[in-house]
């Protein structure tokens, strides 16, 4: 008990002697003696009770804020403001109640800090040192917070907003993800619309799109799309693509089935679709049989025809078309693999025929809706000079296998497939893309 007691006296003791050396740093600073003060507050650092001491490292926060204050003083001591916030945020730790803070003048320091550091990172900001810009930005808005939630500044707000924003837009400058996520989630659960902000709820959206998380992706969507509803198109866009990204191709197949008769899907929406039947990985493909891999590729063209009918766009034409063409020659290797007499096999060729037919009038309606649209076009794109030359090209050969197969048995028809055939043949070349010309 005596040892205890001893043990008790001693740390008041220890206060006592510190509390007495803070005296004459404390005067010096009143007199605005800023250097004077600051060597006598950092000979009352040498003991290492005074780091322990609310009160020292308070009165240290505040002598070495005015030396950060000063811009000659500051170019003098250049670690002024680390050294102001690492004594607050230690004070900050040991005196819980802000006791001190807030009735010796304490906030002085704390708005020093705060207002400097925003401003010096404002100034990088301009300058793009990214880097330079954060790391000012996130004492900045630690401080910001700091007054937010002790309710220590006029405005009453949960988050010190404009601090947040800069701290994020310089975290994603200087590509740091991580950092940026962390301003922005902060911001983003507000619940902060406006024009000037939509950005941040799509790099939000873009990140959870990498990590794919879709509990995190859903509830930034939904934010996003409560607050700036006039967004759909592009919110339904983020939604699609985390789908294609993330969801096999049960879910793409009952999602489509679902969603393509409620007449609320866009051209995009078709097309992200289409894209996605159009290229499904050989290995989920390779699952199916070859009836469900030929309806998966028929729902692919089908997409591209309804986003077609939504915008007019020739290269969705030809991609209808010529899915329906690869479908077609899958057919002529079964149709060829058929060879032989007998009733039986002439039969099945019938039937593979007939299918056959189908496919091929299908693909020329849609790659001929392409070739009307993209020859007409005077300014076309690279991409859509490459389907008008290919559209040439598979529009011969389509006609040409339409015509032999009238050879001998309707003359009407095989001089009309000639016709078109010759038409399209006599343009092979003539399209080619601008790097060619």
């Amino acid at each position: 008990m005596k040892n205890l007691l001893l043990a008790v006296s001693m740390m008041i003791a220890g206060k006592a002697v510190v509390a007495q050396k803070l005296d004459e740093p404390n005067k010096l600073l009143l007199l605005s003696k800023y250097e004077d003060a600051k060597k006598e507050i950092d000979k009352t650092f040498t003991d290492p009770k005074a780091s322990e001491n609310p009160e020292a490292l308070l009165l240290k926060s505040k002598i070495y804020a005015e030396l950060y204050l000063d811009s000659a003083l500051r170019a003098k001591y250049p670690d002024a403001g680390d050294q102001t916030y690492d004594a607050l945020k230690k004070y900050i730790a040991k005196d819980a109640t802000l006791k001190s803070l807030k009735e010796n003048n304490g906030m002085r320091a704390v708005s020093i800090i705060y207002s400097t550091k925003f401003n010096e990172g404002r100034k990088y900001f301009t300058e793009s040192k990214w880097e330079d810009a954060l790391n000012s930005f996130v004492i900045a808005e630690d401080m910001g917070d700091f007054i937010s939630k002790n309710g220590l500044g006029n405005n009453k707000q949960n988050i010190d907003t404009f601090t947040v924003v800069y701290a994020g837009y310089a975290a994603q400058n200087a590509k740091n993800t991580e950092k940026a996520m962390h301003y922005y989630t902060k911001f983003a659960a507000e619940k902060i619309g406006g024009k000037d902000f939509v950005e941040i709820y799509r790099y939000i959206l873009n990140v959870e799109l990498d990590t794919k998380n879709a509990t995190e992706f859903g509830k930034y969507l939904a934010l996003a799309k409560q607050l700036y509803p006039n967004e759909s198109t592009l919110w339904n866009a983020y939604e699609m693509e985390f789908m294609t990204k993330n969801a096999g191709l049960s879910q793409m197949l009952a999602k489509y089935k679902e969603a393509d008769p409620s007449g609320k899907l866009t051209s995009k929406d078709y097309v992200t679709y289409a894209e996605y039947f159009a290229n499904v990985p050989k290995e989920e493909l390779s699952k199916l049989d070859s009836a469900e891999q030929f309806n998966v590729k028929s729902l692919a063209s089908e997409a591209f025809g309804k986003a077609f009918n939504g915008e007019q766009n020739g290269v969705y034409a030809f991609n209808s078309g010529v899915l329906l063409y690869q479908q077609f020659n899958t057919m002529e290797d079964a149709f060829l693999a058929l060879r032989g007499e007998g009733a039986a096999l002439k039969a099945k060729r019938d039937t593979v025929q007939k299918q056959q037919t189908a496919l091929a009038d299908k693909s020329i309606e849609w790659m001929e809706k392409a070739y009307n649209i993209l020859k007409a076009k005077t300014d076309r794109e690279r991409v859509e000079t490459s389907c008008l030359s290919k559209s040439v090209d598979f529009l011969a050969n389509l006609y040409q296998w339409k015509r032999d197969k009238a050879r001998g048995k309707n003359v009407q028809d095989y001089d009309k497939f000639d016709a078109k055939y010759k038409q399209y043949d006599s343009e092979h070349g003539m399209y080619t893309t601008p790097k060619q010309q």
